[in-house]
Order: structure tokens, then C-alpha cells, then sequence
């Protein structure tokens, strides 16, 4: 291994999210299909709970799944996330409400679950 991936974990987290919802991926079907743990999954994206060496390792294990590039993560990815948000009643800077947040929580839990099913 030659590159450092842990010290590049904010940037790593917010290219792999990006590479999930570019080609299309839940978190489960990525740890399904590169055996990274989805807890493992999850932590990464957070850029928490994982020491260096095995941070480095499960970076390793995605970058050979999908035959990429030591460096992939790391250089700039053309983001899906769009930069602006449009809000009725010019609610700039505003944050998600907590209802939604958990609506969205709720989503993504039935995009894994439906994921389940689709090998």
C-alpha cells in the first residue's frame, strides 16, 4: 500500500458518497459487493470509528472491487449533490427538520432492504 487514506478521511467520505449514488449503489449492496462491513460503510463515511490500518484496508478492499485507482477517493469526484437549495419562503441556511430527517432515515432503510432483493 503506498497511499495514507486515513489522513484524506473528509475527503474519502464525501467521494465515496458520491460514487454510491453515481452508480447507483445503497450502502448495503456496496458492502455486499466489495465485503466491507455495512457498519464498516458507515463509519467511513462519518470519517469515525475506525483505526488507521483497518480505514486503509477497507478503502483497499473498495478500490480493488471496482478496479480503481489508489487515488480515486482521494482526487476530486464530480459531485450528484446538488450546491444549492431551493426553499419556499427563503429559508436560507435553514437545517432539516428532524421529521424529515427521519422520513429520509426511514428511505434509505427500505432502499436497503429492497436492495436485498434484487440479486
Amino acid at each position: 500500500m503506498n497511499q495514507n487514506f486515513f489522513d484524506h478521511r473528509e475527503k474519502i467520505a464525501k467521494n465515496l458518497v458520491t460514487f454510491i449514488r453515481k452508480k447507483g449503489y445503497s450502502k448495503l449492496s456496496l458492502s455486499k459487493l466489495s465485503d466491507v462491513s455495512r457498519r464498516n460503510i458507515d463509519q467511513i463515511i462519518k470519517g469515525e470509528g475506525l483505526e488507521s490500518e483497518k480505514y486503509n484496508k477497507q478503502i483497499e478492499k473498495i478500490n480493488k472491487t471496482f478496479d480503481l485507482p489508489d487515488n480515486y477517493f482521494i482526487a476530486p469526484l464530480i459531485s450528484t449533490t446538488p450546491t444549492t437549495y431551493t426553499c419556499l419562503n427563503d429559508c436560507v441556511g435553514s437545517e432539516r427538520d428532524p421529521q424529515v430527517e427521519e422520513l429520509l432515515d426511514g428511505l434509505d432503510n427500505i432502499l436497503d432492504i429492497y436492495s436485498l432483493y434484487l440479486k
